[in-house]
């Protein structure tokens, strides 16, 4: 089934399903006025059996910091990995190698004279081309744009620029972000297959030590179908929290924007500099006061982990006794786990159609005189996308808007009664290159309710396949309880589950 089906089909079902109840006016950031969570509870020594192959940002962060390491030696590495690898993974659209290291020259020099900009000082990041970067152009993966650099960073480019990161270069990424597979780009762990997108680029980074740290979105699944497929952790927080000022809209009620790391602490340890409200976006929150680094190796004993039955359905066998590994992991660190019937199988199709109708209806209106005046230059996929959304009744988009705000008081019902969800973050491992289309909803239908109601979501590698292909776990909270997932997360990690040994001389798979 082809991209263009797939929306007729989504608009189909909505149009099909209206909501029996009177209606409700329809909420935005609807659970901006959501309590905040409760301080950490203490911590537990946690030492990870992952024998990382490449530094991670909290390694790097603490090696830099202690003399061990200079911004400059760190940043090399990476640019010698993107010499070798990134012409065949093609995980970077533009690397700024002289800017790169004039920044790491400077933060060098600081530190020489006792001076450290912050907890990020010397550690390279990636960002995701829908981003902006000063002096870099904005891509967004696409011939469309006119290639004009951006003038200022993005809100969260900045803050990850204050607290001392070294922005590598502008990463691939499905076409505006318009879809799970970032087809130009190859999985590091076997070239003939997909990383996963949109955020495809910034996962291959990560998993080949061109850069530990990056920036990307996630509005359906982005963020954690290419965090599961290449084995890299993915962190969605709650809607509103990272704000997406200086971010190339998809979805302006279902945009997120997103830290992407190798460990669970990499990833809290983004949060904690990118969180937190700003008055450009009108969507942005502020963030707990306490670091969401607090929560790494936090207790998760009597927390309650609802499993829901649907998430495991048409999953692979060797994907589900990964997650099912997990998953009893964490109920031998204390953790109570339950079965449990909801969301239902009928609520997965529900948000996935009504998803699609909400995100690519808002991405048409987006994209406006664009999608005829230069409908040459986008890829088929994308205008047949754009196309079909422009052909949207009002009332079918509406419709999904009244679905997605009764779908989300019901997880929030829910997730009163649990602390988390545990389920697959992708149902297969990742496809062959040739075979991606036959898989775009089953890669993506475990991600999207939480993109489309703004629960805050985390895909965490849990193993990988007799073929060696990463596997993610993928766990959800409630809106701003992301630090039980960050208490989970590194539970997971600390399991020692996953070996992310990649042989960088090749970028592929062992055998």
């Amino acid at each position: 089934m082809n991209t263009r089906d797939l929306f007729r089909s989504a608009a189909d079902w909505v149009a099909a399903h209206p909501v029996a109840e009177r209606p409700t006016r329809p909420a935005f950031v609807s659970h901006a006025g959501d309590p905040r969570e409760a301080p950490a509870p203490p911590t537990t020594p946690r030492t990870s059996t992952r024998a990382l192959s490449v530094a991670t940002v909290a390694s790097l962060a603490r090696d830099i910091r202690a003399g061990r390491l200079t911004a400059g030696d760190a940043l090399a590495r990476c640019l010698e990995q993107v010499r070798a690898l990134d012409p065949s993974l093609r995980a970077f659209v533009a690397v700024r190698e002289a800017e790169a290291r004039a920044d790491a020259e400077r933060l060098d020099d600081q530190q020489r004279r006792g001076k450290l900009v912050g907890p990020l000082h010397g550690v390279p990041v990636s960002v995701k081309d829908v981003i902006d970067v000063a002096g870099m152009p904005t891509s967004a993966s696409s011939r469309v744009t006119d290639g004009d650099a951006a003038r200022e960073d993005a809100c969260a480019v900045a803050r990850l620029r204050a607290a001392g990161a070294v922005i590598v270069g502008k990463t691939e990424t499905h076409e505006f972000a318009l879809g799970v597979t970032t087809p130009q780009s190859r999985n590091p762990w076997d070239p003939t297959r997909i990383p996963g997108g949109s955020t495809g680029g910034s996962a291959i980074a990560i998993v080949t030590g061109m850069a530990p740290g990056g920036l990307g979105t996630d509005t359906r699944a982005s963020i954690r179908v290419p965090a599961a497929l290449s084995g890299v952790v993915g962190f969605k927080a709650t809607f509103g929290l990272v704000p997406t000022h200086g971010v190339t809209t998809l979805s302006w009620s279902m945009d997120h924007c997103a830290p992407m790391a190798a460990t669970v602490e990499d990833a809290a340890m983004l949060l904690d500099v990118i969180a937190g409200a700003d008055p450009r976006d009108p969507n942005s929150v502020e963030r707990p006061a306490a670091p969401y680094t607090d929560w790494v190796g936090a207790s998760i004993v009597g927390l309650r982990i609802g499993v829901p039955r649907s998430g495991f359905e048409g999953a692979d066998p060797e994907v589900a006794a990964a997650v099912e590994r997990a998953i009893g992991g964490l109920r031998g660190a204390g953790a109570l786990v339950e079965r449990i019937d909801e969301p239902a199988t009928a609520d997965l199709e529900m948000t996935n159609a009504a998803g699609m109708i909400v995100s690519r209806a808002e991405a048409a209106a987006y994209h406006g005189a664009w999608v005829t005046e230069r409908a040459g230059r986008y890829t088929d996929e994308t205008v047949s996308q754009l196309d079909e959304a422009r052909r949207v009744p009002a009332v079918v988009y509406l419709g999904a808007q009244r679905l997605r705000e009764i779908f989300r008081a019901r997880m929030a019902a829910l997730l009163r009664r649990y602390d988390a969800l545990a389920l697959p973050a992708s149902l297969v491992v990742a496809p062959a290159v040739g075979d991606a289309e036959k898989f775009l909803l089953v890669l993506s239908r475990n991600c999207i309710p939480w993109s489309f109601i703004g629960f805050p979501a985390v895909s965490v590698p849990c193993g990988r396949s007799s073929a060696g292909l990463p596997i993610g776990l993928q766990l959800v909270a409630a809106p701003f309880h992301d630090g039980r997932l960050i208490a989970l997360g590194t539970a997971v990690d600390a399991l020692g589950l996953y070996d992310p040994s990649l042989p960088l001389d090749s970028g592929r798979r062992t055998s």
